[in-house]
């Protein structure tokens, strides 16, 4: 069986309020095209299929208008897809007796049986090659899981391994007992590599939602994973995270993208392959290297950038952030850098102001400065020993004359 596996598409997600709607239809237009070329049996979406719970009109006709044309394209192509952490289960699922005839199979809720137990064999789904209707593996599709889908006090790794475990007891005792298994899941394996900084996969803080890989259970051909954006093989088994299409943070600037190929023997040796995909609009960031720029680093920056042309398409320009290290106040530098990015080809999303990392240890004050109330100190003093201790030097007259300033007009108002 062949197949191929992606996640974390994230539709209707804005980055830093720019629309990312061409973005995600040029991947599908991609995807599509892979599909055609490899010719799958299968295309399994491992969650996130949106940004949020709540997504916008456009970005549910997006994916079902993929869906369509998947479908029309490849006859008798089946497309498994589960709920992740940032969709809404029942609203992915609602369609789900819709789209069954068309070999799209949805899981995002939990059933329960008439003992009020989880439905595991729900989970546990059959597919084929595309031109015969014998089953030659096993999926079992589990959508993220939420606190209140398993007994109270378990924690996250014991709640899948429930499920898991009981998923491959229904598998054992059903006509399908011997055939590979493939694992469809949205979790945070341990071990695998997050974006630590920005946080985009919506982690929990102290790595209560981190699980083993070995939750999945032993003897699985092929475990195909969501919720990490880094695309990466996890644990010891056939485990892996496709990454999402798109960046969705700057921290994600060096990410690889793409989805796997992945083909599956009789005997269920599994062979994965990567295909490569090149988002329309990539995140650049100044500097390209290091934590920051100077002022005039950044403006030197900004002038080899490439000009806008008429007739340009913006829909390609790539998402930029500012890194500026300032050591000095500079109040102007907002306006100095949007005039200077005017007429450049880039969408400016953020600037971060940090200071010198000699800069970032504070001193310890001596106990004559510690007895000080703040009623005892003037707000010019106060200014000077301010900058002092920030900047390690003295406080400029262009900057004491506009403090100067201040204060008299704020002495007015009072």
């Amino acid at each position: 069986m062949k197949f191929i596996h992606t996640a974390d598409w994230h539709l209707g997600n804005k980055f830093h309020g720019h629309e990312r709607t061409e973005e995600h239809r040029h991947f599908l237009d991609w995807l599509l095209g892979v599909l055609c070329q490899q010719q799958p049996d299968a295309l399994l979406i491992a969650g996130d299929i949106f940004d949020t719970a709540n997504p916008p009109a456009a970005a549910e006709q997006m994916l079902y208008d993929f869906f369509a044309e998947a479908t029309r394209r490849l006859p008798g192509l089946q497309i498994v897809a589960i709920a992740g952490n940032h969709d809404s289960a029942p609203r992915l699922e609602a369609p789900a007796a819709l789209l069954k005839p068309y070999n799209i199979y949805i899981r995002g809720t939990v059933p329960r049986t008439e003992h009020d137990q989880p439905d595991f064999g729900h989970f546990l789904l059959p597919l084929s090659t595309r031109r015969s209707s014998e089953a030659v593996c096993v999926c079992y599709a589990l959508p993220f899981l939420r606190s209140c889908d398993y007994p109270a006090g378990m924690s996250a790794a014991e709640g899948l391994s429930l499920y898991f475990s009981n998923i491959r007891k229904h598998h054992r005792k059903s006509d399908f007992d011997g055939l590979p298994a493939i694992c469809l899941a949205h979790f945070y394996a341990a071990g695998a590599e997050i974006c630590a900084e920005e946080h985009s996969e919506r982690l929990v803080v102290g790595g209560q939602d981190c699980v083993p890989a070995e939750v999945l259970g032993k003897g699985i051909a092929y475990a195909a994973l969501g919720h990490i954006h880094k695309a990466q093989s996890v644990g010891e088994g056939a485990a892996y995270y496709p990454g999402s299409p798109i960046p969705l943070s700057f921290s994600e600037k060096n990410y690889r993208r793409g989805v796997n190929l992945v083909e599956i023997s009789a005997e269920g040796e599994t062979t994965v392959t990567r295909l490569d995909y090149t988002p329309l609009r990539q995140v650049v960031t100044i500097p390209a290297k290091g934590r920051a720029a100077t002022v005039s680093e950044v403006l030197d920056a900004i002038a080899a950038l490439p000009e806008r042309q008429d007739g340009d398409d913006a829909s390609a320009w790539p998402y930029l952030e500012i890194k500026v290290e300032e050591r000095q106040p500079e109040p102007t530098i907002m306006h100095t850098i949007t005039e200077a990015l005017q007429s450049k080809a880039a969408h400016f999303c953020r600037m971060l102001r940090l200071q010198p990392e000699s800069n970032l240890a504070v001193e310890t004050e001596n106990e004559a400065t510690l007895r000080e109330t703040l009623a005892d100190i003037k707000p010019e003093e106060m200014l000077r020993r301010t900058f002092a201790n920030l900047y390690k030097s003295d406080l400029p007259d262009a900057l004491l004359e506009r403090f100067r300033k201040a204060e008299a007009e704020a002495q007015k108002t009072l």
